[in-house]
């Protein structure tokens, strides 16, 4: 399995993607302790035949890349126009082609594939993306170490309260946030000005000094700030999505090391959300909503 190809772009011209292979149950590339990394046999094969790649394709150079024990991670250049009738879908599937021939030479099994079918990629397009790129690919085992370190914490996403309507939300991160007795929610109008934010940071510091929890959806550009506040000051943090999490959803950038800490409890609304296709007003509202009643309700009413 794999994503669809981005309707209309020509996977022949020269660009950068952004590809991820998960691996076939029971295959695993490396190990990871919290002191060492280690290839298995199948990672080191797929080190090799991944670095090869520009044997075969000179068009193809490899970036950054990163073997996990259940997937690959590699930033592929593609710096000139592929041959006709050869797509950056032929070079990887070449490439999945090339490990499992030398895998089954290697393990005695004829029947041998390391990887699912297809490909998850996405397409760079510009400098600052590239360097997100490559700092989440090098923040990989990092984040994995944490992940063993902290299992309690990102799990998966979990029931954490039932609202009146009977709608479920479900959290990822912290869930005893959801009981400490200091809750406030964060709402600041997208038309608010520099000095109305200068007002607000003063309570905001406050709040925080005093070990309160801040409430929101972070979604304008000062409640930002305000997140951003909170986590440059040791604060904690519930963070309302009209999101699903999907099976292996999990934070991502300061927010998995907030969460890590154990100062985030990220919470999906999405059970409320099934007919808004985008984070439109209403939405935005609903989203308030609910940080008024996590911000308020005393912790003996959560369910879940």
């Amino acid at each position: 399995m794999g994503n669809r190809p981005q309707k209309g772009y020509d996977y022949r011209r020269a660009g950068v993607a952004m590809v991820t292979l998960k691996t076939r149950p029971g295959v695993r590339l490396c190990n990871i302790t919290q002191q060492t990394f280690e290839l298995t046999d199948t990672g080191r094969i797929v080190q090799h035949e991944l670095l090869g790649v520009p044997t075969f394709y000179d068009q193809v150079k490899i970036g950054q890349y990163q073997i996990m024990p259940d997937h690959l991670h590699a930033l592929v250049h593609v710096v000139r126009d592929l041959p006709e009738g050869v797509t950056l879908q032929s070079v990887v599937r070449g490439f999945k082609l090339g490990v499992n021939r030398r895998c089954r030479g290697h393990f005695g099994e004829a029947n041998f594939r390391t990887f699912e079918k297809g490909m998850f990629d996405r397409l760079v397009l510009d400098r600052e993306h590239l360097k997100r790129e490559v700092a989440y690919i090098r923040d990989n085992v990092r984040r994995y170490r944490l992940l063993k370190a902290h299992p309690e914490l990102f799990r998966a996403s979990r029931k954490v309260m039932t609202l009146p309507d009977g709608t479920d939300l479900w959290g990822i991160g912290n869930a005893f946030l959801l009981n400490h007795p200091r809750r406030v929610q964060v709402q600041i109008s997208r038309r608010a000005t520099e000095a109305d934010w200068k007002r607000t940071q003063g309570e905001l510091e406050v709040y925080l000094e005093q070990g309160y929890v801040l409430v929101s959806p972070f979604i304008s550009p000062h409640e930002q700030r305000a997140l951003h506040t909170a986590m440059a000051t040791g604060g904690r943090a519930i963070r309302l999505t009209h999101r699903f999490f999907g099976e292996r959803y999990k934070p991502m950038g300061k927010l998995f090391d907030l969460c890590c800490a154990g100062r985030l409890l990220e919470v999906s609304v999405a059970g409320a959300f099934e007919r808004y296709a985008r984070l439109d007003r209403a939405a935005c509202m609903r989203l308030n909503e609910v940080a008024g009643v996590i911000a308020t309700t005393q912790w003996s009413q959560w369910g879940g």
